[in-house]
């Protein structure tokens, strides 16, 4: 079952809790550090197992979590990274301090709200260096800066957004 087909409102109308699921598994599963090419793969296991295991209801976050995590670490295993298995414990537990009972939402959506506040140029390296993934040399080419710039402007904007989020949050 494709995580499409998990998406499509069933006769339990299921559609909106299983759609926040999937993208609470994929952060969770970005958290723990796994590679962008395994996320989709992983997390229709998951939701696989999931909509398997509880039919006629949506399944509780945790056990969500714990079957994430656990393809995760088989995925680790076939493919020989050992090191990050033993870590995976260890960001399970930091993610349980910060993510709270939704998941990470509220993160989520203090983030959004933070991006928008950017200043341009500060928003676009942002986006460069994280969601598109791009090395600082590449960013600083992208943006005409050198790369001593985009690494201090990253540094700055990541202060501020942490700043902004904790104050949307209430933790500061």
């Amino acid at each position: 079952m494709a995580i499409a087909a998990v998406n499509h409102v069933d006769a339990t109308g299921r559609s909106e809790p299983l759609a926040a699921a999937t993208r609470r598994v994929r952060r969770y599963l970005r958290f723990l550090g796994c590679e962008r090419s395994a996320v989709d793969d992983l997390v229709q296991e998951t939701m696989l197992a999931a909509v398997t295991s509880f039919p006629a209801r949506e399944p509780p976050l945790p056990w969500l979590l714990t079957t994430a995590r656990n393809n995760l670490f088989l995925h680790l295993r076939r493919v020989g990274r050992r090191r990050e298995i033993v870590d995976l414990d260890r960001l399970h537990e930091r993610w349980i301090e910060q993510a709270r009972d939704d998941g990470g939402d509220a993160q989520r959506e203090a983030l959004d709200h933070c991006l928008q506040l950017l200043g341009a140029k500060a928003r676009q390296v942002i986006e460069l260096r994280y969601r598109d993934g791009l090395a600082r040399d590449v960013v600083a080419t992208r943006l005409g800066l050198g790369i001593e710039g985009v690494k201090s402007l990253l540094a700055r904007t990541r202060t501020a957004l942490g700043d902004c989020i904790r104050r949307r949050l209430g933790n500061g």
